[in-house]
């Protein structure tokens, strides 16, 4: 499992993110999936989406680690009608901790009672994503943490999958044939980016630019967040593939 106290330029986390981004086929994502898995130390990943295609009757988008039995057992009770994980988590836009589940139903109860002697894993978060064009994607992810180990992992997990499910999304579109819209920075942005990218430090940045540190790190903020970015390194590199940073004289 990944280390627990990672700091903001995490090397595993970016590695995903590029790996996410440079994917040119769909044959790769249960590779992905898979890597997941090790690195975060889970029982399954799993990602539905909905909505990605412009073509009539395109059915939904599944890629998954379970296994084929299980994923064939699903089919057949018709769990689909049942998950609450489906069922919530499609509308809502914010993480869903599974524990958050009512049980009471009988129905449910069996889902993941069931889910759980195929290997599924005893705990479970599942992280929403919508798209501008009505496209929506659900990341479910499980694990079999103690009560201890979860309360402190579940934190992690939710940090990291909501910009893991974003990207994965993200890169499932574009395999899907969607045309991703490029980002727009604001000339600020675009010259803290640049500065950040010749290895200057926010305070450094400031001094160059006549700014505030604090100012600084709002246009870096802004900046990650428009262009979907976990940290200032990823930042930098996404605005120069799409060739967003300004010619530092």
């Amino acid at each position: 499992m990944r280390r627990r106290d990672r700091h903001d330029d995490d090397p595993e986390l970016f590695e995903l993110l590029a790996n996410l981004e440079e994917i040119a086929e769909a044959t790769r994502i249960p590779a992905l999936l898979c890597r997941l898995l090790e690195i975060y130390g889970l029982k399954s990943v799993a990602y539905l989406g909905s909505g990605l295609s412009a073509q009539p009757g395109q059915g939904p988008y599944l890629a998954v680690t379970y296994s084929d039995d299980w994923v064939d057992h699903y089919k057949a009770q018709r769990f689909v009608d049942v998950d609450p994980a489906v069922q919530i988590g499609m509308r809502r836009m914010l993480p869903i901790d599974w524990d958050t589940f009512d049980r009471r139903d009988k129905n449910v109860r069996r889902l993941f009672g069931e889910a759980a002697e195929f290997g599924l894993g005893r705990r479970g978060i599942s992280l929403p994503v919508h798209g501008q064009h009505g496209d929506r994607a659900l990341v479910s992810i499980t694990s079999d943490a103690s009560d201890r180990d979860w309360r402190h992992l579940r934190l992690y997990y939710m940090r990291d999958f909501q910009m893991l499910a974003l990207h994965m999304h993200q890169a499932i579109l574009r395999l899907e044939g969607q045309r991703m819209e490029t980002a727009s920075l604001s000339p600020r942005e675009r010259e803290c980016l640049s500065w950040v990218a010749e290895g200057k430090t926010a305070w450094e940045t400031a001094i160059i630019l006549g700014l505030s540190e604090h100012t600084v790190r709002c246009y870096l903020e802004s900046a990650r967040h428009k262009l979907g970015a976990a940290n200032n390194t990823h930042a930098v590199n996404k605005a120069g593939k799409a060739n967003l940073l300004s010619q530092i004289p």
